[in-house]
């Protein structure tokens, strides 16, 4: 009796599993996914990699998500596309899904210091966190 106890205690504790840290993922998004729809889970990472210059003075910049579903992490990497002086190249930004829900991400691509100025490029997708 005691056997077929402990037999069943070892069946029932290998079927329980968690998910670890490092079954989360990274989704990475292009401007080819711009007014798309997007599924995250819960601790997934986002990442959205656009063309840019930050040497013309245009910079990406959130312009609208629901921060308590996806959090901005860190600053803005900008990797050139060659070494001279000036060059474009892409510019990431990385999120963080941290809770269930669903949000429109919205950047902006624009001169900060421009007012009144319309965005010359607008990135725009839905996440929604399971």
């Amino acid at each position: 009796m005691i056997r077929l106890i402990l037999i069943l205690a070892v069946i029932s504790l290998s079927a329980c599993t968690t998910v670890s840290s490092s079954e989360k993922s990274t989704v990475r998004l292009t401007e080819a996914d711009a007014g798309s729809s997007k599924e995250l889970h819960l601790g997934d990472t986002l990442e959205v990699t656009l063309p840019g210059n930050p040497t013309t003075g245009f910079q990406w910049e959130i312009k609208s998500v629901d921060a308590d579903i996806l959090q901005s992490i860190g600053e803005q990497h900008f990797e050139p596309s060659n070494n001279a002086v000036g060059s474009g190249g892409m510019v990431t930004l990385s999120f963080e899904a941290i809770a269930l829900g669903q949000t429109k991400l919205e950047l902006i691509y624009h001169r900060p210091f421009e007012k009144n100025v319309a965005p010359s490029q607008t990135f725009v997708v839905t996440v929604t966190v399971k």
